[in-house]
């Protein structure tokens, strides 16, 4: 997994896909198919999540269509489509998608979190988990925001590595909580 960074905007590469989940706590402003995360859906993978405005997830669909990252529509390598969920933190400057895609670097940190006037959190994993268990880690890590004080509206994002791994559920809610905690520490 490769992470772009701007200000104000933040991206999670998962160009081969990785299973997310994602919770709400307010009204959902500035979101892209988060529906597809609901763990009913047929969308099993992510290529990407995306904690930006439209103007970044154009540029990440765009970087990911151009290298055959996607979810496959025709017999051609290029005739892909994206899965790309995003949530916006409102307040923060827009941030060219493209290039954070380009200047990605691999994942330093478990978690990311901005805050404007939403908040937006996104955790990783390292466990094999289905899209309800994905989704169970972001309602829990939900709980780093309420911590740290923050009471705008918020949407939290949780991608699991695949990696297969002992580790229990409840151990990796707590862990995920911990490290979003940190995270709103430093934005």
């Amino acid at each position: 997994m490769l992470v772009g960074r701007a200000a104000g905007a933040a991206v999670l590469l998962t160009p081969g896909g990785a299973v997310a989940g994602v919770d709400v706590r307010g009204a959902p402003v500035g979101t892209r198919e988060l529906d597809l995360l609901d763990p009913s859906t047929l969308v099993r993978r992510v290529h990407a999540v995306v904690l930006g405005g439209p103007s970044v997830v154009d540029g990440v669909v765009r970087w990911l269509a151009e290298r055959g990252h996607g979810f496959p529509v025709g017999p051609q390598p290029f005739e892909v489509v994206p899965i790309v969920p995003a949530a916006e933190p409102l307040g923060l400057p827009p941030a060219d998608g493209y290039a954070m895609c380009t200047s990605a670097v691999p994942l330093d940190a478990p978690a990311l979190a901005l805050i404007g006037s939403t908040a937006v959190g996104l955790v990783v994993v390292d466990a094999d988990l289905d899209p309800a268990g994905c989704r169970r880690v972001a309602m829990s890590a939900q709980d780093a925001l309420a911590r740290a004080g923050v009471t705008a509206p918020a949407t939290v994002f949780a991608v699991a590595t695949g990696h297969p791994t002992d580790t229990g559920l409840n151990t990796l809610c707590t862990t995920a909580t911990t490290a979003l905690h940190h995270a709103v520490g430093r934005s």
